[in-house]
């Protein structure tokens, strides 16, 4: 079997992924295929005996879309910020003329005017919507009649049937002298559309700059030698074998093996891990690293785009992918009822003749009901609520990235979180000094800042934070440790102090002329509301667990701390090993994260969280970024998600209630054009009222926005209190 990620262009929406889906899992020898329409990319499990890489690109061809052999995030970016520009011309088209074409609808409905007049004011109506429908709303058309090839009925299909029923219905009064018309009906359905598929574009491009950002995080030069000067070079340049340099205090270029030096390296934006690792000749070391100590000199081991970091953001590429084209309510309903409306519409008009009306009569019931019938509610039900859910998010520190994972938030059973930098507070302290006999610890934490003064490195935050501030006049970073001059000029020097500690605490031995005077221990600490966060998601009933690449030690300390039992602790994991844990778990499962180690992961759970402070890459990659505010945040989000669905809901059976309402006055001929207009407007209305309620009920939103006269009262037993740090 052949697994590969393609790229696919010319997706529009998930309707799109989901036509095309099927029409991939339909082929001979074809295991499995899941496309996913906000990174444009299909992941295709296949056997190449049965069925050739050309069929798979001539049955996507068919569907009416293009396969990349590669998926290439920076094309597919590029490709979306075209397809933006596009979308922000046409919804300004359909915005102007869309106006202008229901000013007049309005005057005919509201006001008492001459047949005449009344006639030339729906003829100028229908000019106007010209552009917006056969223009702006091209490409909705040709989506929606992609969409009965692809068997994927969506909300193209029913806003095209709406807008063209309504235009079809108008013009038919217009050639026998009628004024009824439903022209802005159809604009405001096509501009409806457009905003929400700009809105999801922008969306999509915001998905594949995550696989960008993964890229961002390495270096992409390499230093090698040529006539014996280390001169930088491309990394795609770099073939396995080449000797490469990476300079102290540079991030590491390519995988490679130590051939010279030793130095201190930190493995942080791989694994998440703050300890530094030493390494020496015939040691490994991966792109992404940061290099601490002195110059290392590298034998290349594998080619650009292979590397261990490239492999990650290929599996967040293929985690994204995996996901495939999963719909949400409003698209179901959208789907079913594209196939439902019309129907109904043509079985009125064979129930109205029966009846004994005429054809005439049979046929402007049957129009009429289909145009009463297309729900613009629907088309905005989830769009306004979402917005506004952003909206309140963003006064409380929380941006929403994927608003479709985010509701998923609401439903969550299992969450996992990354420890350091997201349970821990990534920032070393001095917890203990130890002075030998006849020194004391003053003047040893004085000492130790002499050495780590002048030198970027958490160690030496943490003791100059201890100490009040810089001694000295600076110390020189060694391959495992710092050394410096005491004021009498004697040799002070720290490293790692070989002392195993079971509390998960880190060592530091001091030495002045050789002699240890004394050893100082260091911490990273919990966040302040980690415990409390904690047991509130326990008390919900969702199961909480830890996936760090640290030690069993530290990892056990602080599940300790936090009341996670140790069969919910999954320690020195790799990143895949993060992502491969959360499928295990009872979804949906959410992923809370802050480095690029922990991309997968956030790739993989239904609703990825970065927290404040995250590195880029996680943050691009997460379905929900924390701006600002602590872990607390997190049960404000689920509060808010939760508040999210329940209006969503609302909305839904508001638009639908509608509907089921306009079918029997509609097929009885109950209502004429400006009643189903009204009502129609109504049914919007309402639904946009309703949606301001995701925030506007609930006072306060959380520490980080409580000045703020909107938001959502977090859940009392996930987001209310601080505990004071262990």
């Amino acid at each position: 079997m052949t697994r590969q990620l393609f790229g696919i262009g010319g997706l529009a929406c998930a309707g799109c992924a989901r036509g095309l889906e099927g029409r991939l899992k339909a082929l001979p020898g074809v295991r499995s295929a899941g496309v996913h329409y906000l990174t444009a990319s299909a992941l295709i499990d296949w056997d190449e005996a049965v069925t050739g890489l050309e069929a798979l690109r001539a049955a996507t061809a068919r569907a009416g879309y293009r396969m990349a052999p590669r998926h290439r995030p920076e094309e597919i970016s590029a490709t979306m910020g075209r397809e933006i520009a596009r979308l922000g011309i046409r919804l300004a088209v359909a915005v102007f003329a869309g106006m202008w074409s229901m000013v007049p609808a309005l005057v005919i409905y509201f006001a008492d005017l001459a047949p005449g007049t009344a006639w030339w004011l729906a003829l100028a109506s229908g000019i106007f919507a010209v552009p917006v429908v056969f223009w702006a709303g091209a490409g909705i058309l040709w989506m929606a009649w992609r969409s009965i090839l692809l068997r994927a009925p969506g909300m193209d299909l029913l806003i095209a049937l709406g807008a063209l029923a309504a235009c079809f219905a108008s013009l038919l009064a217009l050639l026998q002298g009628r004024s009824e018309v439903w022209f802005d009906t159809a604009t405001m359905l096509i501009t409806l559309l457009l905003f929400g598929r700009l809105v999801d574009t922008t969306t999509r491009r915001g998905a594949v700059e995550a696989l960008r950002s993964m890229e961002a995080a390495t270096p992409e030069t390499a230093l090698v030698s040529e006539g014996g000067i280390w001169v930088p070079r491309p990394c795609g340049e770099v073939a396995p074998g080449t000797a490469v340099a990476v300079e102290a205090g540079a991030p590491v270029s390519m995988d490679g093996v130590v051939l010279k030096g030793e130095s201190q390296v930190s493995r942080a934006v791989l694994t998440g891990e703050v300890a530094l690792i030493a390494v020496g000749p015939g040691q490994r070391v991966e792109a992404g690293a940061l290099n601490l100590g002195q110059r290392l000199i590298l034998r290349s081991e594998r080619t650009f785009g292979d590397r261990e970091i490239d492999r990650m953001g290929g599996a967040i590429a293929l985690e994204i992918a995996r996901r495939g084209a999963g719909p949400n309510p409003a698209d179901l309903w959208a789907a079913r009822l594209s196939l439902l409306i019309p129907a109904l519409a043509f079985l009125c008009v064979p129930l109205v003749l029966a009846s004994g009306a005429g054809l005439g009569e049979a046929l402007r019931r049957g129009l009429t009901l289909l145009v009463a019938l297309c729900p613009c509610a629907l088309a905005i039900a989830l769009p306004l609520v979402q917005m506004r859910a952003a909206a309140a998010g963003a006064a409380a520190g929380l941006r929403l990235r994927d608003p479709d994972a985010f509701a998923r938030l609401a439903r969550i059973r299992s969450i996992v979180f990354d420890k350091t930098g997201t349970l821990t507070t990534g920032r070393l302290r001095v917890v203990e000094i130890r002075p030998a006999p006849g020194m004391d610890a003053t003047a040893l934490l004085e000492l130790a800042a002499r050495a780590e003064t002048g030198i970027s490195h958490p160690i030496a935050h943490a003791i100059l934070a201890a100490h009040g501030g810089e001694a000295g006049g600076g110390g020189t970073r060694l391959a495992r440790g710092a050394e410096a001059r005491d004021a009498n000029g004697r040799r002070l020097s720290i490293g790692a102090a070989d002392e195993a500690d079971m509390t998960g605490r880190s060592w530091l031995s001091i030495c002045r002329d050789g002699t240890e005077i004394g050893r100082i221990a260091l911490e990273d600490m919990p966040d302040p509301a980690a415990a409390g966060l904690v047991r509130g998601l326990q008390a919900e009933g969702i199961g909480v667990h830890m996936a760090t690449g640290d030690a069993r030690a530290p990892a056990l300390v602080l599940a300790g701390r936090l009341g996670l039992p140790e069969s919910t602790v999954s320690h020195s994991c790799t990143p895949l090993d993060k992502a491969d844990l959360l499928r295990r778990l009872e979804r949906p499962v959410g992923f809370v994260g802050d480095g690029v180690n922990d991309g997968p992961a956030l790739a993989a759970a239904d609703c990825g969280i970065s927290v404040a402070g995250a590195h880029s890459a996680a943050a691009q990659t997460a379905a929900l970024v924390v701006t600002s505010g602590g872990l607390s945040q997190i049960g404000v989000a689920i509060a808010l998600s939760r508040r999210m669905e329940q209006i969503a809901r609302q909305n839904l059976w508001l638009s639908l209630g509608y509907n089921a309402l306009m079918l029997p006055a509609a097929a009885l001929g109950l209502i004429g054009p400006a009643p189903a207009a009204a009502a129609m407007l109504a049914s919007s209305v309402s639904v946009a009222l309703n949606s301001q309620r995701v925030a506007g009920l609930l006072p306060g939103i959380g520490a980080s926005a409580r000045s703020s006269h909107e938001g959502v009262t977090p859940s009392p037993r996930i987001a209310t209190g601080r505990e004071p740090a262990a």
